[in-house]
């Protein structure tokens, strides 16, 4: 069989599965099963098929069986397994992709039991050299170090790769994990390999030890296994349920209030993964190109500082200002600023061309924390780094750039003339400039922040790995998936809580994902705790859904709680507006402005509304005000140009359509409206000429048919009637 062969069964087996169409995922596992050369799999597979046709031929006899659902379950749970062991095995046999390599290099779970021993018998060697002088074992020491990244590597793809995970099995790698004297950066690294083998070939082994992992003291470890097994479980959240280990598993973390408050925070971390895409377009097609039209940004380092030097009167530079000014830029350099603040990810677009390296190449180096002992790293290190501002320090301090981006920046710095290089040292801030301030926080709020950002820069990795890896076309990419636990069975009791639900529905919300929001708002709601903004952001969502009648349900509970709302009373009467309902959307409108009497927006809705009931006076008082407030805005222009058609005041329409056309952006609908007014005044010729304007702003003949007819209504209340349209709109062809 060929990859794709094998990805059809795996995932039609899969659908079955999902449907509770066992049967069929048993029979269509089986095709081509005795050709596998692993008689292990074949074993539980002729084992589950003979179970399943034993357990429907007892009730087909009408037997009683109390384990049936029992039974039913953990068929159902063997079989999910036993289809990606099969489909794992199958590659290993037949692919040239890079996960099935390795799997035949490492096709026994036993087989990597001597590279454990091996790599702690180089960790106590590295020990030993610590305590000899620095001249001594230099070449001994950077042996070791070799030796001790094969080892590191070999130990992550076998625990990837590794299928079939038994208690002792699982139970060797937790003491690993748990061994201190292991480096913890090492330790880090192996804990990625269990998630990268569970989203390759998940078995319930994988996903407890990971639960285990994930109630370490030690916050490198404990985050990642916890992002990890989030990123799993969603996933596989259909066949979760069949396996009891890993429900018990949940339920103990589900006592461990460290670990949920952690959850919450890689919730919002990898629901903001999906905005990275749209920063990396804003930053390659506005940003960037923004900063590189002002030269004295080509100059000196970008720093957010440039905010205020604007804002300050102390060598100011007039050019720059008016740069600053036409472009917009304070207000992207703004945008930036909080999207860091955020935690968002605004390097992606910069360190996305910076993958190219050979330390890249290794799969295992995309998981890999900062760490200055790496010997690619050690050798920029210069020979004595005490007190000196290094490079090396201020990329390890910054929070804002992930593991592997700090491995990027590196070698392309190592490219860098030695000249440049000083020059670009005097550009970023030491470590102490960066972590100034954090040493008068308390040790749980340190701690928590180090968390915080551990897991942030963990799912960066990540992403990076699966949207920019070489190997990324062999993976499926969890990141294309909402990756929101709410929706996920498992994962939503761990977040089963008011705080965590409103703080999903704001992130949600202030998005744009209103579907998802109104689901955790709805959540929310539950709680009996909801306050008039809550309300107010419900119905919002509601709006934005076109789902009027539950938005105004909400607004008006909002109104009970804090009457007298201008933006409430605003968002109602839009919403009785949409459906059609005038005269109570104008109730709404009027007691708007009682709030806020020159409100022009308000006051073009209002009076927007009074004319689409034909109550044009009311409307005209509404639109001549808001010309006063503000000459000249086009919105106003065109509500009165076009009641005055509508009154039969057509001197007063031509004037106002002339000033519209007049200006530099009309639209195809003015000319329409304007070819209207000079039609009912019998200057046909006047009035195709402006039809035919309509085109040249891209309007098909065919469009500017249907604007005619949509018009009738007015049109016919002018004089012109049904059978003139009808040939005014073939004239126009």
């Amino acid at each position: 069989m060929d990859d794709k062969q094998i990805t059809d069964i795996q995932n039609r087996v899969t659908e079955y599965l999902d449907a509770g169409r066992l049967k069929q995922a048993i029979d269509t596992l089986g095709t081509d099963i005795d050709s596998l050369q692993d008689w292990d799999i074949r074993t539980r597979y002729t084992e589950m098929q003979t179970a399943y046709r034993y357990m429907l031929e007892y009730m087909r006899m009408g037997m009683q069986d109390p384990d049936r659902e029992r039974l039913y379950d953990e068929l159902m749970g063997r079989c999910y397994i036993i289809n990606d062991l099969v489909a794992a095995s199958r590659a290993s046999e037949h692919s040239t992709k890079v996960y099935s390599q390795k799997c035949r290099r490492y096709n026994t779970l036993e087989s990597i039991y001597p590279t454990f021993i091996a790599f702690k018998e180089n960790i106590a060697n590295l020990q030993v050299t610590r305590m000899l002088p620095a001249d001594e074992c230099r070449k001994v020491k950077e042996q070791l170090r070799q030796e001790h990244e094969r080892l590191l590597q070999q130990i992550w793809e076998a625990v990837w790769c590794g299928r079939g995970w038994t208690k002792s099995y699982a139970e060797k790698i937790q003491e690993l994990l748990n061994d201190n004297e292991i480096e913890l950066n090492d330790r880090a690294t192996i804990v990625s390999a269990i998630t990268m083998g569970a989203l390759k070939c998940f078995e319930p082994l994988k996903a407890t030890t990971l639960c285990t992992i994930a109630t370490s003291r030690e916050t490198l470890i404990a985050t990642r296994a916890l992002t990890g097994l989030a990123i799993v479980l969603l996933k596989h959240d259909n066949r979760i349920r069949y396996y009891k280990d890993i429900t018990a598993a949940l339920q103990i973390l589900q006592e461990n209030t460290t670990c949920l408050k952690q959850l919450q925070t890689i919730q919002i971390q990898l629901l903001r993964c999906r905005e990275t895409q749209k920063i990396d377009r804003k930053m390659r097609e506005e940003i960037i190109p923004a900063m590189m039209k002002n030269p004295k940004l080509n100059n000196e380092k970008f720093s957010i500082d440039i905010l205020s030097e604007i804002e300050q009167d102390e060598d100011k530079n007039p050019e720059w200002a008016k740069w600053i000014d036409r472009d917009s830029i304070k207000d992207k350099i703004e945008e930036m600023a909080k999207w860091q603040v955020e935690g968002a990810d605004v390097y992606m677009s910069t360190f996305s061309q910076l993958k190219n390296f050979p330390f890249f190449s290794e799969i295992t180096n995309w998981f890999r924390p900062f760490d200055t002992q790496t010997p690619v790293i050690a050798e920029l290190l210069p020979d004595n780094t005490q007190g000196q501002k290094t490079l090396i320090g201020a990329i390890c301090a910054s929070p804002f750039f992930c593991n592997s981006d700090k491995y990027s920046f590196c070698f392309t710095f190592k490219q860098v003339p030695p000249q440049q290089r000083e020059m670009l040292l005097g550009q970023i801030p030491d470590e102490s400039e960066i972590r100034s301030g954090e040493e008068n926080d308390n040790p749980a709020v340190a701690k928590e922040r180090q968390t915080e950002t551990e897991s942030n820069q963990y799912i960066q990795d990540l992403y990076r790995f699966f949207k920019l890896s070489n190997y990324r076309h062999e993976f499926s990419d969890p990141f294309s998936t909402s990756l929101n636990m709410l929706e996920s069975e498992s994962l939503s009791k761990l977040i089963d809580n008011d705080k965590a639900i409103l703080q999903i529905f704001m992130y949600l919300l202030e998005k744009e994902y209103y579907s998802e929001a109104r689901k955790a708002g709805e959540l929310y709601e539950k709680s009996g705790k909801g306050d008039a903004a809550f309300y107010q952001e419900m119905g919002f969502c509601m709006q934005k859904e076109r789902n009027y009648n539950a938005a105004i349900d909400y607004y008006t509970k909002a109104d009970i709680i804090s009457p007298d709302s201008l933006w409430t009373l605003r968002h109602t009467a839009q919403c009785y507006r949409m459906q059609g309902e005038l005269e109570k959307a104008l109730d709404y409108y009027r007691m708007a402005e009682e709030l806020a009497p020159d409100n022009i927006s308000l006051l073009l809705q209002t009076g927007e509304s009074f004319a689409a009931t034909k109550r044009y006076e009311e409307a005209f008082a509404r639109f001549y005000k808001a010309e006063f407030l503000k000459p000249g805005s086009q919105r106003t222009l065109r509500a009165i140009a076009w009641c005055s058609f509508a009154t039969g005041k057509d001197e007063q329409a031509r004037g106002y359509y002339k000033r519209i056309l007049e200006t530099t952006s009309p639209q195809a609908e003015d000319y329409i409206n304007a070819a209207h007014v000079e039609w009912v005044s019998n200057n046909r010729n006047g009035a195709i000429e402006l039809y035919n304007k309509a085109k040249e702003c891209g309007k098909s003949t065919d469009e500017i048919a249907e604007q005619i007819m949509h018009d009738k209504e007015t049109l016919t209340a002018r004089g012109i009637d049904e059978k003139e349209l009808l040939l005014l709109r073939d004239m126009l062809y």
